[in-house]
């Protein structure tokens, strides 16, 4: 399915999102971060979904904010009040979208991934990148500031020193690095990035979706528990300890697993 300027697609339970502006290397306008957090809402809510991945059209994952866009990206205030100062900001209701999704997401990084382009990646649970990708994070070459989720993030993933050189020099940096530092997940080879990432969605789609699901909600909830109510993170464990014994998914993978099946897990 075709939606203006990205591509959805469902397939053996993966829910797949492309941003589809390959002769602008996938920068993004505000048209576009409204129909990426539309869609992954959409694809969180179908029951044929169980994964759901986001990638770049023709190599390159995103060049971040379309800079000819880049006042309606970040301070949008077409339909607020004109003395409004803030406006409305497109990349980052995007990035939110992907954070309250319930069911994993995975960035496919290939190509260029600059600026809101990393934002965008790195909203998701997991980052699978190609050994040549060209990532940086370059708001001060444009004479802005980082969008503030994209900047906490980039501290909580690399620490406040790496944050300020990425932040402050806008350089590239090289995907070993990129890994080592926190900024993506792992590196695939370039050479074998769409079956070895392939290979791995489809792992996490055919796993259990009542443990994969459930266990995202409470790593989620523990890495952003402070300030938290004192006891609402362990009564969902104990919630959740209590009711594993009935569910669906426990019985088929425990039965799979003794006869030497491959299970079929029915859980969402």
């Amino acid at each position: 399915m075709t939606a203006g300027q990205i591509r959805v697609s469902v397939h053996n339970w993966i829910g797949a999102i492309e941003i589809h502006r390959p002769d602008k290397r996938n920068a993004v306008t505000p048209e576009l971060c409204d129909e990426l957090a539309a869609a992954v809402a959409r694809l969180d809510e179908n029951p044929d979904v169980r994964v759901i991945t986001l990638a770049g059209a023709d190599g390159d994952f995103s060049a971040g904010a379309d800079i000819a866009e880049l006042p309606r990206v970040l301070f949008d205030t077409s339909d607020r009040d004109p003395a409004g100062r803030t406006g409305f900001d497109h990349l980052t209701a995007a990035d939110v979208a992907f954070g309250a999704a319930t069911k994993p997401t995975v960035a496919l990084v290939q190509g260029v991934c600059m600026g809101g382009g990393w934002q965008l990646a790195s909203a998701c649970d997991i980052v699978l990148c190609s050994d040549d990708a060209k990532i940086a994070i370059t708001p001060a070459l444009i004479g802005i500031v980082y969008p503030r989720r994209g900047v906490d993030r980039l501290v909580r993933l690399v620490g406040a020193s790496r944050a300020k050189y990425l932040l402050f020099s806008g350089t590239r940096v090289s995907p070993v690095d990129a890994e080592r530092w926190g900024l993506v997940t792992t590196l695939l080879p370039a050479a074998q990035f769409a079956s070895e990432s392939a290979g791995f969605v489809a792992r996490i789609a055919v796993n259990s979706p009542y443990s994969v699901h459930t266990t995202k909600r409470l790593i989620d909830a523990g890495t952003g528990a402070e300030g938290r109510g004192g006891n609402t993170l362990d009564d969902e464990w104990a919630a959740v300890w209590e009711d594993m014994p009935d569910n669906p998914d426990f019985a088929t993978g425990r039965t799979a697993f003794l006869s030497g099946q491959k299970p079929d897990f029915t859980w969402h």
